[in-house]
């Protein structure tokens, strides 16, 4: 039987496959892309896969949602972020910069209608409604540490560290 952490990898890898299921061609020759994630998305990736293995997914980059981006107009962009309304705010900038060429915007937990509806109303309003590809919730909003050891404490970024326990 596959852990929560096995699980969870293959949640990611799946997100990271522009939410496809995973195939032999797909792992062959994978689409180029971005991973543009904030601090929480970066706490769950990190102890679960590898640059390396973000590389064979065909991530190319990984940014922080909140650093100076350039613009990539020719690659997709994957986030993954929490649906905070900063965060939200940060992705309608990127829409009004159009910096990617997609978006693939995955929420770490529930995203509110509000906040989805304010993504929709930027989207229409910079004419990027066709680029942004798909919006998922993917209940990610835990840290597999190791097959059976998992934290979900977000609320205090420190305390969800593996040496903050």
């Amino acid at each position: 039987m596959a852990s929560l952490r096995d699980k969870q990898i293959a949640s990611l890898k799946r997100m990271l496959n522009l939410n496809a299921p995973l195939s032999k061609s797909s792992l062959n020759e994978p689409t180029w892309k971005a991973l543009v994630y904030d601090r929480f998305g970066q706490d769950i990736i990190s102890p679960l896969l590898s640059v390396r293995e973000l590389r064979d997914m065909g991530v190319t980059l990984h940014l922080l949602l909140h650093s100076d981006r350039g613009t990539l107009s020719d690659v997709p962009a994957v986030y993954f972020v929490m649906p905070s309304e900063e965060n939200v705010s940060r992705i309608c900038q990127d829409f009004q910069n159009q910096l990617y060429e997609s978006y693939y915007i995955n929420f770490i937990s529930a995203v509110s209608r509000q906040r989805l509806e304010d993504l929709a109303s930027t989207a229409l309003q910079f004419n990027v409604v066709s680029q942004v590809s798909k919006v998922f919730d993917q209940y990610l909003n835990f840290i597999s540490l190791e097959d059976k050891i998992f934290t979900v404490r977000h609320q205090n970024r420190n305390a969800i560290s593996y040496y903050g326990m």
